[in-house]
């Protein structure tokens, strides 16, 4: 029997594969090594080893150092494989020719090498790919002193390689990303309108310290100082005491509206303050305390409302008890007339209250809005900047999480504005009907499966006088207000009427005498108890657990309703339900007079992009000018800045006519925007103005709908706005 029909393993003891059966039928007696049963000792014995491991293994044999290896290896060969097969080395790998023959000469010498991410592109896998190797040559010797050729060992590297390399990649992006973060937070940080500083160490050297603390505590020298050097009356008024407190025991500290004395100019006295502050420690890794974090409400305009509050109820409450003592001793018979009395004052002083919380309410809002102003409009800008720049999608989907939330923000002060009265509306004869109509899907969707929605509409309904998108808000507010009030499912019940009210009211939220169309709102909850009756229409106010809801729903409701004109009467009991009937007014349009005004549709272009055009941009927050005059220029408009009435007619007097479009805000120290609109358009008559604004009484304007906008407002808005006052026709002051 031949050696080509000797099994494998005669020759090659524990040999197996497919290499091996291809090694024994190859025809060697045509390459110098002759056939297998010539082979010497060791190379058979080589080649068995490597035949037998699943380790990618190989043999060179003989001047040329010819192949012979196993079925690992033939994976790292790819498409060389199976033409490698007892062809040398050096026309395998003829790609790296050049750098091998010095190795295989160098390993022909009794030399042994080993080798570290050898890079090789090879095509397997129908494609040219990277791979990377580690090998070791080892010399085998066919007489003693003679080199016959080498035995190859190697391991392939390349996935761990590309997922050290991804990882180093990724490493980057990171730092990257986190100091992009670190600068926007510090920019959130110096723009906040809350008082931040950062304190480090036990002496509380101020190393931070935003642009609202600087302007709380007087323009002063302070970055890298002790808080009882750069702020002495602080030390005098036992704020380091509370500090060194802080400090010590690693526990935050809070203050409401404590009373703080400060010098905030030279040789001037101090000036009387109230402020609510937290101090926060600073923890690091190891659990010591290293700085404190100062977060703080400059509350002194709060105060002063509080306490002027306080004293007008006191010159009203000594009031009526002279008054009370006066009507009892003339006449007793007097004592009903009296009770109806002091339900009225009662009533006043609840309306004076909530005057002046709504005032309050609205102030914040009013910031709020500036700076989610700020953050819309930068968002808008970078979401425009990812996209011309096609930046990965994440970013994109980071953007719209960061603009929901913004949104969400926007619904927020919309609702603190509908509590204080200050949104503005846009009301219109609306055929309330057609509008719950138009809900139920949405409604249905909105209150679940588990509770039944009944319909009760009056045919021949009055057309009601009302905001038509306010009062959907207000139906779909009411409508999840009652599905909660009921625990496990249960009937809710919305109906119109007609009704005309002549009774006076007997609660402040009751409507006027007059014409009304009615929404009402019934569940079969749980109905309130007294306490909760009496409370229920306070701002903040709820019954929910913490988070299910802002306690701004009914609040808002009756802002909404007495904005328009009407009122607001709630019926309930323990266990009987609750009805809660929205008073809208009249309108005096018949059906056919109706008609909804046409809008400007979102995107649509003028057909002037506005290249000629200069806008005077006056706004008194930098940020939000400076993010709006962004989103101007970004249009191709020209955009003077100012920052106060006195600079913008400063800056229409330089510029002259060139000046197309007045933009201005309009709550402003010193000028407010209705006079700063006023002068400019008696310098440059016809000159269009477009006001913005975070909270202001739209009455107060009374300038036409097209030249007020709302803040927050994205991009787009603004630019619909814009070429609205522009258009021949619109946006001239009267």
């Amino acid at each position: 029997m031949s050696s080509a029909d000797q099994p494998a393993s005669d020759l090659l003891p524990g040999a197996r594969g497919q290499l091996a059966a291809l090694v024994r039928a190859h025809d060697w007696g045509a390459t110098p090594l002759g056939p297998i049963d010539a082979w010497p000792d060791a190379l058979r014995c080589a080649a068995a080893l490597a035949l037998a491991s699943n380790q990618p293994m190989c043999v060179a044999w003989g001047p040329d150092s010819r192949l012979l290896y196993n079925d690992a290896y033939a994976r790292v060969l790819g498409e060389r494989h199976p033409a490698a097969l007892g062809a040398p080395i050096v026309e395998v790998w003829c790609d790296a020719a050049d750098e091998l023959r010095p190795l295989v000469a160098r390993v022909h010498a009794g030399i042994p090498l080993h080798m570290d991410d050898i890079v090789l592109r090879m095509r397997r896998h129908g494609r040219v790919e990277e791979a990377h190797f580690t090998f070791s040559w080892t010399p085998l010797y066919s007489a003693p002193g003679v080199v016959g050729g080498f035995f190859c060992a190697c391991n392939e590297t390349s996935e761990q390689v590309l997922e050290d390399r991804a990882l180093r990649q990724a490493e980057a992006e990171l730092r990257q990303r986190f100091l992009r973060d670190v600068l926007r937070l510090h920019r959130l940080f110096e723009q906040a309108p809350g008082l931040m500083a950062v304190l480090r160490g036990p002496d509380h050297v101020i190393e931070l310290a935003n642009r609202a603390y600087q302007a709380f505590v007087g323009e002063r020298e302070m970055i890298g100082l002790p808080v009882r050097e750069a702020l002495p009356e602080a030390s005098e008024q036992g704020f380091i005491g509370m500090l060194d407190h802080v400090y010590r025991s690693g526990r935050s500290l809070s203050g409401r509206d404590t009373r703080i004395l400060l010098r905030r100019s030279p040789g001037e006295p101090p000036s009387e303050a109230w402020v609510d502050f937290i101090f926060q420690p600073i923890i690091d890794a190891e659990g010591r305390v290293e700085g404190i974090f100062v977060d703080g409400y400059d509350a002194t305009e709060r105060h002063l409302a509080v306490e002027g509050l306080r004293a007008s109820e006191l010159q009203l409450e000594r009031r009526v008890q002279e008054r009370t003592e006066e009507l009892a001793a003339a006449n007793r018979e007097l004592l009903a007339q009296i009770e109806q009395r002091e339900q009225a004052q009662d009533s006043l002083r609840q309306l004076q209250r909530l005057e002046a919380v709504g005032q309050l309410t609205a102030g914040v809002a009013h910031d709020f809005n500036n700076l989610l102003q700020v953050i819309v409009g930068n968002l808008g800008i970078l979401r425009r900047l990812f996209e011309q720049a096609g930046a990965d999608p994440r970013w994109a989907q980071r953007l719209e999480a960061m603009s929901s939330a913004a949104d969400r923000g926007a619904r927020l002060t919309a609702q603190l504005l509908a509590f204080s009265r200050r949104q503005r509306l846009e009301p219109k004869p609306t055929e309330l009907n057609d509008t719950v109509d138009g809900m139920v899907e949405l409604l249905h969707s909105s209150i679940g499966g588990t509770v039944r929605l009944e319909m009760k509409l009056q045919p021949g309904l009055w057309h009601a006088l009302v905001d038509p998108t306010q009062i959907e808000l207000v139906i779909l507010n009411l409508a999840l207000n009652a599905r909660d009030a009921m625990d496990v499912g249960g009937s809710l019940t919305i109906a119109t009427r007609n009704e005309r009210v002549s009774a006076a009211p007997k609660t402040p939220e009751e409507p006027q005498p007059g014409e009304y169309v009615v929404l009402s709102v019934s569940d079969t909850g749980t109905g309130m108890t007294e306490a909760v009756r009496a409370r229920v229409f306070e701002p903040f106010f709820t019954t929910k657990v913490v988070g299910k809801g802002s306690g701004l729903g009914l609040s808002q409701v009756l802002g909404f309703a007495q904005q328009s004109g009407g009122g607001v009467r709630l019926i309930t009991a323990p266990g009987a339900g609750t009805t809660v009937d929205v008073y809208l007014p009249r309108a005096g349009l018949t059906p056919a007079a109706v008609r909804v005004p046409a809008r400007l549709a979102t995107g649509q272009r003028h057909e002037d992009q506005g290249e000629a055009h200069c806008i005077l941009l006056v706004d008194d927050d930098d940020p939000v000018r400076e993010v709006t005059a962004a989103m101007l220029e970004a249009e191709g408009y020209e955009v003077l800045e100012a920052g106060s009435g006195g600079a913008a007619l400063e800056r229409l007097a330089h510029a002259g006519e060139r000046v197309d479009l007045l933009v201005v805000d309009f709550a402003m120290p010193g000028m407010n925007g209705i006079e700063v609109a006023r002068e400019a358009v008696a310098r440059q008559p016809g000159l269009p103005v477009l006001f913005i604004t975070g909270f202001a009484d739209h009455r107060r304007l009374a300038t036409g709908e097209r030249q007020v906008i709302d803040k927050p407002f994205a991009a787009e808005d603004l630019l619909r706005a814009v070429r609205a006052a522009l258009a021949p026709g619109h946006g001239t002051m009267h």
